[in-house]
């Protein structure tokens, strides 16, 4: 039975065994002198016969023996290194022990007499069954034991002749036979008992190992093998929580998309895999490195100083990344950017922490990336804003409080005006004007920006109306949107119904997206279709302060190319910005795109631009924002002045 089992579960067997048959042994040898003492005491007051003496000494040597033998084999872990040569000694010293006690029924004259056979035969018999109830994890050490001893006892009854000797050998084969069974029974029941303890302790060690890895694959990234989201959470909100002292360093990859696009996914992801690697070289003992997702990391420190490591974190992180990567055998140039926050002397929420963490992390994205910045108290101004921003939009949105307001676009060179830029507004009772970015922002944040967007719609249709009446039919009207809110709503469709509710021919309306829908045509792909399916014009804003444009302008199709402001101020005397304005003119123009000049405010400028191939401009040079009446009182006083200026000359009579 032993050998069907495998190797593991035999060795574990075999240890059990031992461990069961050294439980008692002791007591089984102090049990096996004290019989040796009570026969040999028996014969020596009944017969006087010296050599059981002899016979009662070595007995009690050999037991000594056995017991030195077994105090020593416990200390020395052999039990645990090879439990089978332990079994085969124990089996081979039981055997021994067997071999001493047949002596008294072979070799005494004392078991001829008649009056000493019952006694002695009582004795045997009972030190055969006391042995075998002590060794029933390993019945070959009872009947090592036993065999001779009972053996020899039915050896001599057969030798002494007569009726009588013959029936007790019978007997005694006979309870041989039962022992020796009732030992092979034994040791089975041991042996069940014990594989199924086996098996299910290896079932309940394969479901620790296998509970253990499942933890670490539900607290790893798969990819880096850093933290993830769901242990930073649990990490960091028991660390805001004790108030000890945390900070927040909070990064990502510059251009990582740029990184998939050229280089491909799988160079992207051994990007992500070295900046793991940095940052797991770079982080103390005590830090966790997290891979929130995508290209986000974030590192939880904590303690008192939590702030000032982790200023010297992003520092080492920053160095490290100014050497190259090598990806594919080919060297690349990453750079991040790091936004850090920290709080220390009592508990923090999480959410808030996180927070002031994203704040930083957009303030170094706005200030060029490839940098790091540390939330202060400007910041928390900021997000102070934000925050009431988003508690009250709503609600502003639907009492009408935001406002429209059309700014003037005009061919330079014979001041007509071919059109207005909508610009929303949103004047708040205490915290004054605010910029539309924070408002579109705030409305992507709340997934109201396909209300803000049908509110824009709406006043600009009323807008177009207006100028019909003034029979400014020519006349076209832009609304800015932005790429991110493609995931929320479709803008497109949005101004198509409010087109169709005012009765405005969409050709009319051109939808300005910036300039990150060049960066990802494909992504974009859909909502840029439907822009040109629906027949509104396509302008894309701020053009130039993104990276590789100018490549991507034949993805899509465009009407008109709006330069940001940013390369027009001054660029009469600025040789940078009149080469890029150069380069831009020399593609987009061929292409048939409309060119218009942001934030012209000189006529210097104007001029320059004119000479580089711009013809369009919006600034205050121009005319500034204005509310509906105001713009539609600005283009009728325009018109007038300007067709004034071209009147010719009355004849002199």
């Amino acid at each position: 039975m032993q050998t069907a089992l495998t190797d593991p579960k035999a060795a574990a067997l075999a240890k059990a065994q031992v461990a069961s048959s050294l439980q008692n042994i002791f007591l089984t040898l102090f049990a096996n002198v004290a019989i040796a003492i009570s026969l040999a005491l028996l014969i020596y007051l009944r017969e006087g016969s010296t050599l059981i003496l002899w016979w009662l000494a070595a007995a009690v040597a050999f037991a000594t023996l056995r017991a030195a033998w077994v105090s020593r084999l416990k200390s020395s872990g052999s039990i645990d290194r090879d439990p089978q040569r332990v079994l085969r000694t124990l089996t081979t010293m039981a055997l021994a022990s067997g071999v001493l006690w047949s002596v008294v029924p072979l070799g005494l004259p004392a078991f001829t007499h008649a009056h000493n056979v019952n006694d002695i035969v009582f004795i045997m018999a009972g030190a055969t069954t006391g042995s075998i109830i002590q060794s029933l994890a390993y019945s070959q050490m009872a009947i090592a034991f036993g065999a001779p001893l009972m053996g020899a006892t039915i050896l001599r009854m057969l030798l002494s002749g007569g009726d009588v000797g013959y029936v007790v050998a019978a007997d005694i084969a006979f309870l041989t036979v039962m022992l020796f069974r009732a030992a092979r029974l034994g040791e089975r029941n041991f042996i069940a008992g014990q594989s199924t303890t086996i098996e299910a302790t290896g079932l309940a060690d394969s479901l620790a190992i296998a509970n253990q890895k499942l933890e670490r694959l539900v607290r790893t990234d798969s990819l880096t093998g850093l933290a993830n989201r769901g242990h930073f959470r649990t990490v960091a909100s028991t660390a805001c929580a004790e108030g000890r002292g945390v900070a927040f360093l909070l990064f990502d990859v510059d251009n990582f998309k740029i990184i998939n696009d050229t280089r491909g996914h799988d160079a992207g992801d051994r990007v992500l895999q070295a900046v793991a690697m940095l940052l797991r070289t770079a982080c103390s003992e005590g830090d966790l490195p997290v891979r929130l997702g995508g290209d986000e990391f974030i590192v939880v420190l904590q303690g008192e100083d939590a702030a000032d490591r982790s200023v010297a974190l992003g520092e080492r992180l920053m160095q490290a990344l100014l050497r190259p990567m090598m990806i594919a055998g080919q060297p690349l140039g990453v750079s991040c950017s790091i936004g850090i926050a920290a709080h220390v002397g009592s508990p923090i929420d999480i959410e808030e922490l996180s927070a002031r963490a994203d704040a930083a992390l957009y303030r170094a994205k706005d200030d060029g990336r490839a940098c790091m910045r540390v939330f202060d108290a400007q910041m928390q101004c900021a997000l102070t804003l934000q925050r009431r921003l988003d508690a009250e939009l709503p609600a502003a949105l639907a009492r009408r409080e935001l406002h429209v307001e059309f700014q003037p676009q005009v061919a330079m060179a014979t001041q007509e005006v071919i059109g207005f830029e909508a610009l929303l507004r949103w004047k708040h009772p205490t915290a004054g004007l605010i910029p539309p970015p924070d408002i579109v922002s705030a409305a992507i944040r709340l997934r109201v920006a396909g209300q803000l967007t049908e509110f824009v719609g709406e006043r600009v249709c009323a807008f177009l109306r207006a100028l019909d009446r003034k029979k400014a039919h020519a006349i076209r009207v832009s609304i800015n949107v932005s790429p991110r809110e493609f995931p929320i709503h479709s803008p497109a469709q949005t101004l198509k119904l409010v087109t169709e509710r005012y009765g405005v021919d969409p050709r009319r309306i051109e939808i300005e997206v910036t300039e990150e829908a060049m960066f990802d045509p494909k992504r974009c792909a859909d909502e840029l279709k439907l822009i040109d399916q629906y027949g509104f014009a396509l302008a894309i804003d701020d053009f130039g302060v993104g990276h590789s444009s100018i490549t991507n302008l034949m993805a899509v199709e465009i009407d008109t190319i709006k330069i940001d402001r940013s390369f027009i101020d001054g660029i009469a005397s600025n040789r940078m910005g009149q080469q890029l304005v150069a380069a831009i003119t020399a593609v987009a123009l061929p292409l048939g795109h409309r060119i218009i000049a942001e934030g012209v405010e000189h006529e210097a400028d104007a001029e320059c631009l004119r000479m580089l191939g711009c013809s369009y401009g919006q600034g205050w040079l121009y005319g500034k924002p204005m509310k509906e009446d105001d713009a539609i009182a600005w283009l009728v006083q325009h018109r007038n002045a300007t067709a004034a200026a071209i009147a010719p000359l009355p004849r002199s009579a």
